[in-house]
């Protein structure tokens, strides 16, 4: 995993309601993963989004930057499509 100083996923619609369906979280919480959950296109009705907090690393080539996940911190959301179309009509 590369520094993830920062949180691309939050800068998307699903991404800003996954965090606030996990608040309160941390300074270095990070979402590091999502996808629609379902084997094809007309399946996807439900995104799985995780995250976990980060610390920087210690040693090696990415020393000081953020890019360790911390044991036991991981969250997971589900999000419905419904639910991500009304938050961004909200947001707009």
């Amino acid at each position: 995993m590369s520094d993830i100083q920062e949180d691309v996923f939050a800068q998307s619609a699903f991404g800003r309601l996954a965090l606030s369906k996990m608040k309160p979280v941390p300074e270095n919480f990070r979402l590091f993963e999502a996808g629609w959950l379902g084997d094809r296109p007309k399946d996807w009705e439900v995104m799985e989004v995780k995250g976990a907090e980060f610390r920087a690393a210690k040693s090696g080539p990415r020393k000081g930057k953020l890019a360790i996940k911390i044991k036991d911190t991981t969250r997971t959301v589900y999000l419905t499509k419904k639910e991500i179309q009304e938050y961004e009509n909200e947001q707009s």
